[in-house]
């Protein structure tokens, strides 16, 4: 769900978030004038800027906060490389030591962000007039509230935040906003002119809080120039004659004599965060029952979207271990039986699963969790007489209408998959999540990085050796294969006497895997969920009815994940990459409120068969590329032949003529006796019989044996690993196959974004990237910043 906002009383919200410390009570609070903001009152005769100025300065000059300054920062944006954002929100609340003066918004500093709109109610992004989902749907209102999604994010972005409050003024009206990863606290809005006590109150207890009450995260201490700690971070980030380079090559002997050698492209990146000017920082993991610390400064990737998992990325230093590693920060789903990435780590580490990263250390961080869903929940409450196996599917979503009882539950990861496949429902729903935090050894590359076809096949296919030794041994899906989880790890193999570094395939991110097989019984049927990143979901994934994640959706993702590059970065026939990578991965179907997949992918894959670029127009790269396409997609056309085929026999079997009418009992009517004549039972015993032969598969539809072989071959890895094996060791690969990328950087979306309603099927461009979780660094390369994906 995304940026769902929670509406709280005032009173309520003060009292739940600026709590009195315990040795005060509320009558040793200052006395505040009753006319303390009555320049303000004629705020329908005041520019913008004339509120800005105005407000800040009778907060600022009665000391409303004190050890606290409010300073307008709507001039210029950041002069770090903070400002490539070109955010400027119109003012915040610093430390009074550190208050800024040069009317910019100094991202790393803001301990509270405020805002300034002159137009109410017209820019007020909330309608109190809702009792239940109250964003407003005016169009002027959702553009602020997109402007204050997009300022929360940056500030999470550039600080390590559990929370983030957010002063919101409208003319004569203000709202107080709690941000977190699951979604917005707001209160209802109060005229502050004519109810100053109540605002003043509110800023004052804001300025006894603690920095962790304010949202800061404590597990992270931030670094002053001169700390020992930001001096060794300096030093890091010089060149060293050790670092070897990491292209593949064969190694000279001077290389074979290191020791812990460091490859270029962890030093550069290291390099580049710490130049950065963006904040550094010690941070602590944990690592069983003790904590290890990290030295980060600018993430490497950070994931787009607010009401998210709110992934960053980092090349760290390891204090203990003395050696860079891979840091990653994120607030993951917390449901029951939803076990964190490191656990799932640890066991294909145990398991000796080869190609995917090693564990260092993990866990959450100091039992932080998102409030917000605890206060939604509060509100409206499952009833508390459902028991688990009474509760429909549609009763696990959070009930619009709220009950009687006060009494609120956490819902489990059963619950929250079965929201995933109610045709959208899941947008009325709050998640859970928790702060947590992975270290692995390996700092990869992206697989864009590539440098030619024949590379591009080999990294993919030692992905899929990755997902089969995961599969035989450690009885463990994926169930997010796509173009950021699989990535490039340079790796050194040599002798005594000689060696080369090569580029091998890394498969991560195992945040969403499953055992094949769950032991464990469930307390009713589950409803699979549609798990992944949207771009590269097999056509069985984003049919209208999702289905379990089965080895042959995976193999089918690692073919989409080869075709993204293979179009976008090699030389081919295509004559027009950025309308086919558009219409291929973006694209989806709408039929009754329901996204299923789009019509080129389907019509690839199910339909044809083979690689076109529209009917009769076939895609060719002049290589191996072509083989393996040309072998594999008639494979999945058989495959889903299969599949339906077997789908129509099920559907034939179960849906058997209904008994005969009952006989009219003493209550029934006599109309109703007079319409349960033999002649009409026996018309519904006939079109019952004809609805069976209808629906039954017909002769034509029977797949042949060639096809079931065919289909067959995608019940394990082996074959397409074959078909890769193949294809790399051909003669007919070009050392200059990478043309570079064939999407213009000016290049326009042909398919509008559009969130279109209603039972009709027009195939457009899906905006939400994934439909269980949100795609973090899963995305492809975006074809423009408008298109930003919206993560869950």
């Amino acid at each position: 769900m995304a940026h769902r906002a929670v509406r709280m009383e005032v009173a309520e919200f003060q009292d739940t978030f600026f709590p009195l410390p315990s040795c005060m009570t509320a009558n040793e609070r200052p006395q505040w004038p009753a006319d303390i903001f009555n320049q303000l009152a004629t705020g329908d005769k005041l520019t913008e800027q004339d509120i800005q100025a105005r407000f800040v300065a009778v907060v600022n000059d009665n000391d409303l906060m004190p050890g606290l300054k409010m300073s307008i920062s709507s001039e210029k944006p950041d002069v770090t490389d903070m400002g490539a954002f070109k955010q400027k929100p119109d003012a915040a609340i610093f430390k009074a030591d550190s208050v800024p003066t040069d009317g910019r918004p100094h991202w790393a500093d803001q301990l509270v962000t405020v805002e300034f709109k002159r137009n109410y109610p017209s820019q007020d992004p909330f309608d109190d007039r809702k009792d239940d989902g109250f964003d407003s749907d005016a169009e002027t209102r959702k553009e602020v509230r997109g402007q204050l999604i997009d300022y929360a994010e940056l500030v999470f972005r550039v600080q390590h935040r559990t929370a983030l409050f957010m002063i919101l003024v409208i003319n004569r009206n203000v709202r107080v906003l709690r941000w977190d990863r699951s979604g917005t606290v707001v209160t209802r809005a109060f005229d502050y002119v004519d109810q100053p006590q109540v605002l003043c109150e509110i800023l004052w207890r804001m300025s006894l809080l603690s920095d962790e009450q304010l949202g800061m995260d404590p597990s992270v201490v931030r670094l002053s120039p001169g700390d020992t700690d930001y001096n060794l971070m300096d030093f890091l980030a010089l060149d060293s004659p050790n670092d070897i380079a990491s292209e593949e090559r064969r190694l000279e002997a001077s290389e074979l004599k290191t020791d812990r050698p460091v490859f270029q492209h962890v030093r550069d990146k290291f390099r580049d965060a710490v130049n950065s000017n963006w904040p550094r920082y010690r941070v602590e993991v944990s690592d069983g029952d003790t904590t290890r610390i990290f030295l980060i400064a600018k993430p490497s990737f950070y994931a787009h979207g607010m009401a998210c998992r709110g992934t960053k990325g980092f090349v760290a230093w390891d204090i203990q271990a003395q050696r860079f590693v891979w840091l990653k920060d994120a607030w993951r789903l917390d449901y029951e039986r939803m076990e964190p990435e490191g656990v799932v780590l640890s066991r294909l580490n145990a398991h000796g699963v080869v190609n995917v990263p090693t564990l260092v250390c993990h866990g959450d961080v100091r039992n932080q969790k998102t409030r917000t869903p605890d206060i939604w929940e509060a509100q409206r409450p499952l009833p508390s007489t459902a028991s688990p196996s009474e509760v429909s599917s549609s009763g696990t979503l959070v009930d619009p209408f709220p009950s009687s009882s006060t009494k609120s539950r956490k819902r489990s990861l059963i619950e929250l998959e079965e929201e995933d496949t109610l045709g959208g429902l899941e947008e009325y729903t709050l998640r859970r999540h928790a702060h947590y935090r992975i270290v692995v050894e390996e700092v990869a590359l992206p697989l864009s990085d590539f440098r030619k076809g024949k590379q591009l096949v080999s990294i993919i296919m030692d992905c899929v050796k990755a997902h089969r030794s995961a599969v035989t041994k450690a009885n463990i899906v994926h169930r997010d294969i796509s173009s950021g989880n699989i990535l490039i790890l340079p790796t050194l193999t040599h002798t005594k006497s000689s060696g080369q570094c090569v580029w091998k395939g890394l498969l991560a991110d195992w945040e969403l895997s499953k055992p094949i097989h769950d032991p464990e019984p469930l307390l009713r049927p589950r409803q699979p969920p549609r798990t992944g990143t949207w771009q590269f979901l097999s056509v069985g994934m984003l049919t209208e009815n999702p289905k379990t994640v089965e080895i042959p959706d995976e193999l089918e993702s690692y073919l989409h994940v080869l075709l993204y590059f293979s179009v976008r970065y090699l030389n081919s026939d295509c004559e027009d990459p950025a309308e086919f990578i558009e219409s291929y991965f973006d694209s989806y179907t709408l039929q009754g409120g329901v996204y299923t997949c789009g019509a080129r992918k389907l019509r690839v894959v199910q339909t044809a068969g083979k690689l076109e670029a529209r009917k009769d127009v076939p895609i060719t790269f002049g290589s191996a590329m072509d083989d393996i396409f040309g072998e594999l997609l008639p494979m999945f056309k058989a495959y889903y032949k299969v599949q339906d085929y077997s789908k129509k026999q099920r559907n034939a079997a179960s849906d058997t003529p209904r008994a005969p009418l009952p006989t009219a009992s003493k209550t029934t009517t006599i109309s109703e006796v007079d319409s349960q004549d033999p002649d009409e039972l026996d018309l519904i015993t006939q079109y019952h019989s004809a609805k069976n032969k209808r629906r039954a598969p017909r002769e034509d539809d029977r797949p042949t044996r060639a096809e079931e072989d065919d289909a067959a071959l995608l019940a394990d890895h082996n074959f397409m690993l074959g078909t890769l094996a193949t294809a790399y060791r051909s003669e007919r690969w070009s050392e200059t196959d990478r043309v570079g990328d064939r999407i213009p950087i000016n290049y326009k979306p042909q398919i509008p974004l559009v969130n279109a309603r209603g039972a009709s099927a027009r195939t457009m461009k899906r905006r939400k990237t994934t439909v269980a979780a949100p795609a973090h660094h899963s995305m492809p390369a975006r074809l423009t910043q408008s298109q930003a994906p919206q993560a869950e």
